[in-house]
């Protein structure tokens, strides 16, 4: 079988360009099917076969399949070629978490290949509770005041594409966002949402950060974690002793199998035969002299 290798595809995406992935979700043990639109008119060819494409999330791209007239089922995949309608689809049977990947596809012909659409693919269950953590530099700053704006990222990871939305409150107040809300796919397939906003030093000595993301159909849903500059110091105090603790008792768990190791060993000596040692006496006579 004749496919287009990771070279030739590179040399397509360059010279045809791939247009933005399209986003589709999916639920955990269902089924999919990707779309794989192909301008036929720009090649004038008849089409017969479909190499599919992942990009993982660390961005290597793998072959998925390869699909033909003649051959259209490969385990959970399968697919159909329509050249009259210039789809060429790709199903994905038992979907699993792992399989949220970008998939897209080259068709070939007797003598060209041509890129067609892509999809952003996430696998996800809705009824699973997101989690919701505060990251900031000024955690590592110990108990120094900040002079410059402050950076902070909320995380929602276990979601899926436009499931939940972001509010931040500083204080009492409610602060827009420094930046869109970014989503990607995470290398474990989950998919996972990032929304950063930068705020004053003051407000980042003095008030408490609070990141909420709510689910858009249920409003009831929500999910959220605070962050307050003063919280973050106890960590710094108390974190440390913890862990000289625990160095502490793996060298004393460390020295009592030595101690116990060396006892056995001596034991072991004590029980070996005895030898009988003839001791020798070296002690001086001395003869008395009558004057």
């Amino acid at each position: 079988m004749a496919f287009c290798s990771i070279g030739c595809l590179l040399v397509l995406v360059a010279h045809y360009g791939l247009a933005e992935p399209v986003i589709d979700t999916a639920e955990p043990g269902g089924n999919i099917t990707l779309k794989c639109g192909v301008d036929t008119s720009k090649i004038n060819a008849y089409l017969y076969a479909v190499t599919w494409y992942r990009q993982e999330p660390d961005g290597r791209i793998q072959i998925v399949t390869y699909l033909s007239t003649g051959h259209l089922k490969d385990g959970r995949y399968s697919g159909t070629l329509d050249n009259k309608n210039g789809q060429y689809n790709l199903t994905i049977a038992d979907l699993h978490r792992n399989d949220s990947a970008v998939y897209f596809c080259i068709a070939r012909s007797a003598l060209v290949f041509a890129p067609g659409s892509s999809t952003k693919l996430v696998v996800s269950d809705s009824l699973t509770v997101p989690s919701v953590a505060l990251y900031s530099p000024g955690l590592f700053e110990g108990d120094s005041d900040w002079t410059e704006p402050v950076p902070v990222l909320c995380l929602v990871r276990d979601t899926s594409p436009g499931r939940h939305r972001v509010l931040w409150t500083i204080g009492a107040e409610a602060a827009a966002p420094g930046s869109a809300e970014e989503g990607e796919i995470e290398p474990d397939g989950s998919y996972s949402v990032r929304s950063y906003v930068t705020i004053s030093a003051d407000q980042w000595n003095s008030g408490a950060i609070n990141c909420e993301a709510y689910n858009v159909k249920n409003v009831t849903e929500k999910v959220s974690a605070s962050l307050r500059r003063q919280d973050c110091v106890p960590v710094l105090f108390y974190g440390l002793p913890v862990v000289l603790l625990l160095i502490l008792v793996v060298v004393s768990v460390a020295c009592v199998y030595r101690r116990l190791h060396k006892t056995k060993t001596d034991h072991k000596s004590s029980d070996a035969p005895c030898r009988h040692r003839t001791v020798q006496d070296y002690s001086t006579e001395y003869a008395s002299l009558n004057l």
